[in-house]
């Protein structure tokens, strides 16, 4: 048998390279839904954005009545339009919802957003107790939203996870379902806090929150933080929420709108949440 040539062999070469990364990729659960390949999915009568499996109509029905409001809430505290369309997907069960992202049955996720879409839980529709459906919405699609405008690579890599969580909880209303206000303010007061990193990070899977803290902690300390930096000055944020959906690097958009180091400003939200002196 001949040997190839090394034209044939670069060609070979180059194949392998890209199949093999590829095979590897779609069989990872978060793979095959993140690019439309899960199937069993529905288009819903009423509105053609919502995808639905098989026994959670009604559910995906009122995740389409959900959709107008929440659209118009991140888009007003975004400050800017939807650029292009995306879907919402409803699972018919936990089970079949953790699967499809690649978590565990156990995890307390409700909803989670692809960088085209949102998938949903019936998790939200009682989620300890309330039915959370419409902020779980709402949460999701403020990241969707963050990914279009500067592409979710950029948005998971240049955009801390303690602003990309706390934007969506400040703008969905989430955030303290298992966390009160009280418990978070005396967390931080005894310096049991977030990590306000500059940039973000990339992960390929779930895992836990930069800070060590458990999830709820850290997405109601986050969501203070950012409301705390908006009481400051409603312009000021928004000016810096502006510079970073234009691809602006975190930090230096952060200084240049507060006139104020991110570290800084951790500082003083700190000495905020101590108690006051009787």
């Amino acid at each position: 048998m001949p040997f190839p040539g090394k034209r044939t062999l670069n060609i070979a070469i180059a194949i392998g390279a890209l199949v093999v990364p590829t095979a590897l990729l779609l069989g990872q659960p978060r793979a095959i839904t993140a690019l439309r390949l899960a199937r069993g999915y529905s288009p819903l009568d009423a509105d053609a954005r919502v995808y639905y499996e098989t026994g959670a109509e009604y559910l995906a029905e009122a995740i389409a009545d959900a959709l107008p409001a929440a659209v118009t809430r991140v888009e007003r505290r975004q400050l800017a339009p939807f650029e292009v369309a995306f879907r919402g997907y409803v699972c018919a069960s936990h089970e079949s919802f953790t699967r499809r992202i690649g978590g565990p049955v156990t995890s307390p996720v409700r909803g989670i957003a692809f960088p085209r879409d949102i998938w949903v839980s019936p998790r939200a529709f009682s989620f300890h107790g309330k039915d959370t459906h419409r902020e779980t919405v709402a949460h999701e699609l403020s990241h969707v939203h963050l990914g279009q405008k500067m592409s979710w690579l950029r948005r998971v890599r240049g955009v801390p996870s303690w602003f990309q969580e706390g934007l969506a909880d400040w703008v969905a209303d989430t955030g303290h379902e298992q966390v009160s206000r009280h418990e978070a303010r005396a967390a931080v007061a005894a310096g049991s806090c977030i990590v306000p990193e500059g940039s973000g990070r990339l992960r390929l899977a779930p895992k836990p929150p930069p800070s060590g803290l458990p999830w709820p902690m850290f997405h109601a300390q986050s969501r203070m933080f950012v409301e705390y930096l908006r009481s400051g000055g409603a312009n000021e944020f928004d000016g810096f929420l502006v510079a970073v959906l234009r691809g602006a690097e975190f930090e230096a958009a952060f200084g240049e709108s507060f006139h104020i180091s991110l570290l800084e400003a951790w500082s003083d939200f700190q000495e905020s949440m101590q108690p006051v002196p009787r």
